[in-house]
């Protein structure tokens, strides 16, 4: 009889309990009532992180990163083989978020960073990263790229919510864009990054960038200016990784034929997605893959990632 599959969930999100707001949803500090429909889902082991969203005011970013990195080991502790946190800081912020973060990992043993796509409107590709990229690459841990609340095209997402439903894809699409079209993934080829929400629409774009690549000398269709890359654009799409928080089948398919069936992992936003995480679960098991495939999917990619040990030897 086959042995069920060791389920992680790779996008979540929990707060510390004295971060409580008016707005915040309680799903991110009711702890039993989570692993009870973690249980209910099937889910062995989430991953939660800080995507900077909900954190208190008050608080400057270097002291809202050391808190929850506190707070994040406090809760993988607690809860071992159930809940696993990820680091948390700014990529800009310089030498003391470079030394917090350092301490994140090496003393605190957290597996990787969770960080936003952007902060104050500086992407990823801005030079005052590249320190934490440097950081991280002899790390060799994962970093999982979060959009803030405040995204591309802010000002014109008014209504509806659209700065969740549409600025937050986009400004993943945008920053890991301009990280491959500027070289940082060319500096830093050890550098493992996995976009939430299935990487925005990067798993679309191979064909378009690659063809803005080969015709860069053309000036009719704008300036393209210097080209540090040593292979087209699609390339390096295809050493990404992302999660398959999207709710459409499809695009999940789209992603594993453009990435690759290794290099999609389970992501549900619950908390505080309020969506079940059975639904998440299911999206998956119902994708018309082989089962050992759907097995990737479901934990084998993120185990690999995260350099857990096999589930049979995982504390319960």
């Amino acid at each position: 009889m086959e042995r069920r599959p060791h389920v992680i969930d790779c996008h979540a999100h929990f707060v510390p309990p004295e971060w409580v707001m008016p707005d915040s949803p309680g799903s991110m500090f009711d702890l039993q009532d989570y692993l009870e429909r973690q249980a209910e889902a099937g889910i062995d082991l989430t991953v939660f992180g800080n995507n900077m969203i909900r954190c208190p005011p008050h608080l400057s970013f270097l002291d809202a990163a050391k808190r929850y990195n506190e707070f994040a080991v406090e809760l993988t502790a607690k809860h071992p083989g159930r809940l696993l946190g990820l680091a948390s800081t700014n990529p800009f912020g310089g030498d003391e978020f470079l030394k917090e973060a350092e301490r994140a990992i090496a003393e605190y043993g957290l597996r990787g960073f969770m960080v936003n796509t952007s902060v104050d409107g500086e992407y990823l590709d801005s030079e005052r990263a590249f320190p934490f990229f440097d950081l991280v690459s002899r790390l060799d841990v994962p970093v999982f790229l979060h959009p803030p609340r405040l995204t591309i095209g802010n000002e014109k997402m008014e209504l509806k919510r659209l700065p969740e439903l549409v600025g937050r894809p986009f400004d993943t699409t945008l920053t890991l864009t301009r990280m491959i079209l500027t070289g940082v993934f060319e500096r830093f080829p050890r550098l493992t990054i996995v976009g939430a929400h299935l990487g925005g629409a990067i798993t679309i774009l191979p064909g378009r960038l690659d063809f803005g690549h080969e015709l860069r000398d053309d000036d009719s269709f704008g300036v393209w200016g210097s080209n540090p890359l040593t292979k087209p654009p699609s390339e390096y799409i295809g050493e990404l990784y992302v999660d398959t928080m999207c709710f459409h089948p499809p695009a999940i398919l789209c992603a594993v034929a453009t990435l690759g069936v290794d290099h999609v992992v389970l992501g549900s936003d619950f908390p505080p997605v309020h969506v079940p995480l059975s639904r998440s679960v299911e999206i998956v098991n119902r994708l018309p893959l082989h089962p050992r495939d759907r097995r990737k999917l479901l934990g084998e990619n993120a185990a690999r990632l995260l350099k857990l040990p096999p589930p049979d030897t995982r504390t319960s």
